[in-house]
């Protein structure tokens, strides 16, 4: 069997299941109809009132011992005022309570519990109407029209704008990483393609800097050797490949020494003793104060030029031989990883999940909005604008004939009339389907009472409520009541509700009309948390039509 409620289902219903829902509506066939001889009787002074107006209802026993009547909170949409003392009659208990309602419509009060003896005896249900107060105008001067008062600001009033204020933020942050990840591989790009000046004519153009400070003609003798040793030092470092600016003067030599010999650079045994006296004499002008001639200055300023210049060669031939070494490298690495499937590093991953995530996210919050754009109100009870597919058959019931849409064929379970309902019912029919899988049911009834009984829609369909509550483990039951209105004129009642069954929470509508001595009925049930199958049920509902006679 598919799990999908849009397709049209195999039919399987248990005889166990037919059983409970022909009980669930024959039983209301009976309401307001059967009397008989009870311990308990229910009655109401009056059974139309104007809203605000209270009434007397009223619960008689015949028993004095041993009867505890029913604790009134609330019923309904109707309120209890007051519980009175009960009195003592001589054929019974009396019991008195005060109620009202303050909205206009027709109101059951349903059926209540007394224990007398240890036994459970119900009451009948009751209807009473309430009216709206009509206004003498003749009598009553009109009061002045009411300036119109704004709703105070709330927090939900926000929550349509916090999804608009999500998509903004989302779009925001894509912009920014998107923004951040290419400015990234510009400055990779600029990086490998800036232009370095080589050593060798970045020393000549500080030799050539220093000469113009004119440092040692203005009496700044010690800082102009500091600066001429360290571009000697720098100059060095970046040939050779060694530290030397941190390094004293015998720790520099011994680098440069150490790496002449192990990389075979080729440095001369003078050169190397060149730079040794140049930087000595460097070291006792800045630390031990020594005050050189202007000959002495002079001669260390060409002895420093001429070590570079003559070292420069040399130092050029190495380099190249490195850079060559270092190109042949780098193509066989470059060869490695063309051979390599390609691999994007940490860092490109991760942005690229980011702006995933980011896409991701807008089109969700995207597709909420228009989602919820295109949703709308349901008008409940009437036969306004259905969302039906196209596999969904329009089917009919009873005489005159309810009919309706749905995804799956709801056959008949019976069209007998039971012996022991002849003398109220003329005719009865029960159709109902349940799906096993998705756990909902579709149960439609059609009856007519014989010719002297008006049945009350209210009655009925409280009827039914209570059969539906009476099962084994319901609870927390609970439901709302509105009126329903057909495109033919007529009038009904629409109730939705909810209780808990072994653990589970489920949720039902029941809609009925009447009409002369017809009566008909849907009631579907599904689960609480399947939202696709209520919707479902919801358009069977709302696409209900009854033709009246």
């Amino acid at each position: 069997m598919t799990k999908s409620p849009h397709n049209v289902y195999k039919i399987t219903l248990s005889k166990h299941m037919k059983r409970r829902i022909l009980t669930l509506f024959l039983f209301a066939a009976f309401a307001g109809f059967t009397q008989e001889e009870l311990a308990v009787k229910a009655s109401i002074d009056t059974t139309q009132i104007r809203i605000g107006e209270q009434f007397e209802y009223s619960i008689q026993v015949a028993a004095k011992e041993d009867v505890v009547f029913p604790k009134l909170d609330s019923l309904g949409l109707l309120e209890v005022v007051s519980s009175e003392a009960i009195d003592t009659l001589r054929e019974g208990l009396l019991k008195k309570y005060k109620l009202t309602g303050f909205d206009s419509g027709s109101f059951v009060i349903p059926k209540q519990r007394v224990l007398v003896l240890d036994k459970t005896y119900n009451t009948e249900a009751l209807l009473v109407q309430v009216a709206t107060v009509a206004v003498d105008t003749l009598k009553q001067k009109p009061f002045p029209i009411k300036p119109i008062f704004e709703e105070p600001f709330v927090f939900d009033d926000l929550a349509p704008y916090f999804v608009w204020a999500y998509l903004l933020i989302g779009i925001i942050l894509l912009i920014v990483f998107v923004y951040l990840f290419l400015k990234k591989q510009q400055r990779a790009t600029e990086a490998a393609t800036e232009i370095k000046i080589p050593p060798f004519q970045e020393t000549i153009e500080k030799f050539d800097s220093l000469d113009a400070k004119e440092l040692w003609q203005k009496n700044q003798v010690k800082e102009f050797y500091v600066e001429l040793t360290e571009i000697v030092r720098t100059y060095i470092g970046r040939e050779v490949h060694v530290h030397t600016l941190e390094a004293t003067t015998d720790e520099l030599l011994a680098l440069i020494q150490e790496a002449n010999n192990t990389k075979s650079i080729g440095i001369s045994k003078e050169a190397i003793q060149t730079l040794e006296n140049f930087l000595k004499h460097a070291d006792f002008v800045k630390f031990a104060k020594l005050r050189p001639e202007a000959s002495e200055i002079q001669q260390d300023r060409t002895v420093a030029e001429s070590f570079v210049k003559e070292l420069q060669p040399t130092l050029q031939a190495y380099n190249e031989k490195i850079t060559l070494a270092e190109e042949a490298l780098e193509k066989e690495r470059l060869a490695a990883i063309k051979k390599q499937p390609k691999k994007l590093s940490k860092r490109s991953l991760v942005y690229l999940s980011i702006i995933a995530f980011l896409i991701l996210f807008v089109a969700i919050i995207t597709y909420r909005i228009v989602q919820n754009s295109n949703g709308g109100s349901r008008d409940y009870g009437s036969t306004s604008e259905v969302v039906v597919n196209d596999d969904w058959t329009t089917q009919s019931f009873g005489s005159p004939a309810l009919t309706l849409s749905a995804p799956v064929k709801i056959p008949l379970q019976t069209n007998e009339v039971p012996v022991q309902a002849k003398s109220v019912l003329s005719d009865l029919n029960v159709y109902s389907y349940e799906d096993k899988d998705e756990e909902f049911q579709i149960a439609i009834t059609t009856l007519q009472y014989t010719a002297q009984i008006q049945p009350e829609i209210e009655q009925v369909l409280q009827t039914t409520l209570e059969n539906v509550q009476a099962q084994q483990g319901v609870e927390n039951f609970e439901y709302e009541r509105q009126p329903a209105n057909l495109e033919s004129g007529l009038q009904g009642t629409y109730l939705t509700g909810q209780y808990t069954q072994e653990d589970r929470q489920r949720a039902f509508k029941l809609i009925g009309f009447s009409d002369g001595n017809k009566v008909w009925q849907v009631f579907t049930l599904s689960n609480f948390e399947d939202e696709e199958t209520q919707i479902l049920l919801e358009n069977v509902v709302q696409s209900i039509t009854i033709e009246k006679e």
